[in-house]
């Protein structure tokens, strides 16, 4: 019976992400982890229960809320948010705050 190959050494997953993801992909990954640190710090625990970031495109920040309520309710927080993630991220990265109703998965 022939001896099975050595294996490589083991590769952190660090490196596996790097060989994988581009730089922008990467870029983009690290912008979406500092909306979802200011989105944390600036949105009511809850408010935060009944609303999910679903997207960014275009510099538009979608979230999907469970109900109109909550819509509205981020509607009134909306200038509040982008001021923070003006703040956080610099400006002109997230123009605007979109916010659909649907149904929030948990």
């Amino acid at each position: 019976m022939a001896k099975r190959p050595r294996l490589p050494r083991p590769v952190p997953v660090q490196e596996v992400v790097r060989g994988i993801l581009s730089p922008g992909d990467r870029d983009s990954l690290e912008l979406r982890q500092q909306i979802r640190r200011v989105w944390e710090a600036v949105v009511p625990a809850a408010l935060a229960d009944h609303a999910r970031l679903v997207d960014l495109r275009r510099k538009e920040l979608w979230v999907e809320v469970s109900a109109s309520p909550w819509a509205q309710e981020l509607q009134f927080l909306k200038p509040k948010i982008l001021a923070a993630l003006d703040r956080a991220l610099g400006p002109g990265k997230v123009k605007d705050l979109r916010v659909r109703v649907g149904a929030r998965s948990a």
